[in-house]
C-alpha cells in the first residue's frame, strides 16, 4: 500500500512537471524604466532590481531591456543577464525548459548597447572644478591686463595734464613778459615825445635871436670891403 501511494506520487509530479505553467502577464505600463531609475538612486544592485520586477510581473527580457535603455538614459551601468538565466529556469522537464531557452538566444544588444560608459559623478566634479579653475585663470589674467592698461593710462593722462598745466604755466608768464616789454616800450615812446616837444619849445625860443645874430653877421660880412692893390 505505502509503496502505491510512493508509486502514484512520483507519477504525479512528473506530470506536474511535464506541463509549463501559465505566463505572467505584464503589467500595462510598456517598460518599467522609471522604477529602475528610482531603485538606482535609492541604491537598489541590479540583482535587487530584477528580483523587484519579476516579482511585479515583468518577464526576464522587457526587464534586461529597460535596465539597459536606462542606463543610456540615467548614467547607470547596464545589467547583464547572468549566467543561470542565460540557460533558463531550473530544468523542470524537455518541453518547460524550450521556451526560456530561446528568448535569450534570440536576444542579443548592440554592441554599443552592450557596455555603455558609466558616468563617474567624481569625475564629472573634476572635470568641471578643472575647467572652471582654468576658466578662471584666464579671466583673472585678463583683467590684470586690463587693470594694467588703466594703470598706465591714468599714468599717460596725468602726464598729459601736468604737461598741460606746465605749458598754460609757460604761455602765462611769457604773455606777462611781453606785456610788461610793450608797457615798457610805451613808456619810453611817451619820455621820447616828452623830450621832442621840449626841444620843440627850446628851438621856439632860441631859434629867433640865432636867426636875427645870423642876419648880422651876413650884413656884417657883406659890409667889409678887402683893400685894393696897386
Amino acid at each position: 500500500m505505502a509503496f502505491f501511494k510512493l508509486a502514484k506520487k512520483k507519477k504525479d509530479e512528473s506530470l506536474d512537471l511535464q506541463i509549463p505553467p501559465p505566463e505572467v502577464q505584464a503589467p500595462a505600463q510598456s517598460s518599467p524604466i522609471e522604477q529602475i531609475l528610482m531603485m538606482k538612486q535609492q541604491g537598489y544592485t541590479n540583482n535587487q532590481i530584477v528580483q523587484t520586477l519579476q516579482s511585479q510581473g515583468y518577464n526576464t527580457n522587457q526587464i534586461y531591456d529597460a535596465i539597459n535603455q536606462a542606463g543610456l538614459s540615467g548614467g547607470i551601468k547596464a545589467a547583464e543577464p547572468p549566467e543561470d538565466m542565460e540557460t533558463g529556469m531550473p530544468e523542470y522537464g524537455q518541453s518547460y525548459e524550450q521556451p526560456y531557452q530561446q528568448p535569450f538566444q534570440s536576444f542579443q544588444t548592440p554592441k554599443e548597447l552592450e557596455t555603455p560608459v558609466s558616468i563617474d559623478e567624481e569625475r564629472i566634479q573634476e572635470v568641471a572644478e578643472a575647467i572652471i579653475d582654468e576658466k578662471w585663470d584666464e579671466m583673472t589674467k585678463d583683467i590684470k591686463k586690463v587693470i594694467e592698461w588703466k594703470e598706465k593710462s591714468e599714468d599717460r593722462i596725468a602726464k598729459l595734464e601736468q604737461q598741460i598745466i606746465d605749458m598754460r604755466i609757460s604761455m602765462d608768464t611769457l604773455t606777462k613778459s611781453i606785456m610788461s616789454k610793450i608797457t615798457a616800450y610805451d613808456q619810453n615812446i611817451v619820455d621820447v615825445g616828452v623830450e621832442v616837444k621840449a626841444m620843440e619849445k627850446v628851438f621856439q625860443k632860441v631859434l629867433p635871436n640865432l636867426t636875427e645874430s645870423v642876419n648880422k653877421l651876413d650884413r656884417m660880412t657883406k659890409g667889409y670891403k678887402e683893400p685894393v692893390k696897386k
